[in-house]
């Protein structure tokens, strides 16, 4: 069995002209303003860069070629017309057109990460890293520069320094959703190398197993995970951890009991686990087993005073014990700790609750109008959230489309 078999594969190029549309822009302003002593230069590069805006692209390549024909020594006007070849999917002229705008000025900001790209477009990757270097010298904090290093190391199957650029570019650019998407492709291949030398070095270890079961727990494939599991504990029975994640398992497959028994197994192998612990007092309120429940869950809080997710659970165990004064101030305690929006608006629903049962009819109805506060929000942003994927993911099959059309 090949660990790789079970790991997420990406395509294996992505040509995002796109990405660099913000630069394009911004070269396209540079080089009208260093033409404004010459009129007709710069009439012609607003007329090329209005062109290139409206996506016409063949009318702004002749104003372009207009522009450098009467200044020919401006190297801005001679990487206006590579960022129009690039439009058009014509690389070797664009090539052609960037090495050109790099002999007037070898310091041409950008000049040097359109020719790496363009090589990148044609498979010449080696050449690509040279020119992306050359960039990079220049501009050592630019994040599109290392997206860009990083992008071409996964082409080369070079996953380990494409992590290195990636992740200097995630530090620069944390938002950065293309980055993020490469880095975490990057971050991934590194693991299906690592687990796959791992398989080949000692296929009979228990961690191979361990791999093979959370890849297919990923992958919602319980029962195959369930049984990787068995057999990792079974040959590394002491082994700590492993009891957590079957039980993680069990749980996902909604089978409480034999997760709660794997929780138990884990904390007699570690009675200092936390986790262990926590998933355990949990499961044990959501089981009706609220007494059982509270000692385990004062344990984590003793450990971890800020746990809000321990709070919750430990009001909800304390209600259902009839300790509804306990509860309220464990509740009150977890909407303390600032937790999850989820947590939030369960401690605050619970919290309505326990009032009722206390009479304490005004404070329930201000918690409850906090909870569908909370809960309206919440859906609020789910929707945004959902429109926004369904925005971004129709322009990355728009790009693709023309990536491909155009290439």
């Amino acid at each position: 069995m090949n660990v790789s078999d079970y790991i997420f594969r990406c395509p294996g190029k992505l040509a995002r002209a796109s990405l660099l549309a913000s630069l394009c822009v911004s070269l396209l302003t540079a080089s009208i303003s260093l033409s404004q002593d010459n009129p007709k230069v710069a009439e012609l590069l607003h007329e090329g860069a209005n062109s290139m805006r409206a996506g016409e692209v063949a009318d702004a390549l002749n104003y372009f070629t207009q522009a450098s024909a009467l200044a020919p020594q401006v190297a801005e006007i001679k990487l206006n017309i590579a960022i129009a070849l690039k439009d058009e999917g014509k690389y070797q002229e664009e090539i052609s057109a960037l090495q050109s705008a790099l002999k007037l000025n070898p310091s041409l900001k950008g000049a040097n990460l359109f020719l790496g790209v363009a090589y990148y477009n044609l498979d010449e990757y080696n050449k690509a890293r040279e020119a992306l270097k050359r960039e990079l010298k220049l501009n050592p904090r630019d994040s599109q520069v290392l997206m860009w290093m990083g992008v071409v190391d996964l082409a080369a199957n070079d996953p380990e320094d494409a992590v290195r650029s990636l992740d200097m570019a995630a530090e620069l650019a944390p938002k950065d959703v293309d980055i993020l998407f490469h880095r975490g492709r990057a971050h991934l291949l590194v693991s299906e190398s690592s687990y796959q030398r791992m398989y080949q070095s000692e296929p009979n270890s228990w961690r191979v197993h361990e791999v093979l079961a959370q890849a297919y727990a990923t992958g919602d494939r319980q029962v195959d995970a369930i049984a990787e599991y068995n057999e990792a504990i079974r040959l590394a029975p002491g082994e700590t951890g492993l009891h957590l994640e079957l039980g993680d398992v069990y749980y996902a497959a909604s089978q409480p009991e034999n997760a709660e028994a794997e929780y138990t197994a884990e904390l007699k192998l570690d009675p200092n686990s936390i986790a262990a612990m926590y998933k355990l007092g949990s499961l044990r309120v959501d089981r009706g087993k609220a007494g059982e429940a509270i000692p385990l869950l004062q344990a984590v809080l003793a450990k971890d005073p800020a746990f809000a997710d321990a709070y919750y659970y430990l009001g909800r165990a304390q209600d259902a014990t009839g300790d509804q004064e306990k509860s309220v101030l464990a509740l009150k305690r977890a909407i303390e700790c600032k937790p999850s929006n989820d947590t939030l608006q369960r401690s605050y629903y619970q919290l309505s609750r326990v009032y009722r049962k206390l009479h304490q009819d005004n404070e329930a109805k201000l918690a409850l109008a906090r909870f569908q506060e909370l809960k309206q929000q919440s859906d609020a942003d789910q929707q945004k959230n959902l429109r926004d994927r369904m925005k971004r993911q129709e322009r990355r099959n728009q790009e693709q489309n023309k990536d491909g059309s155009g290439g």
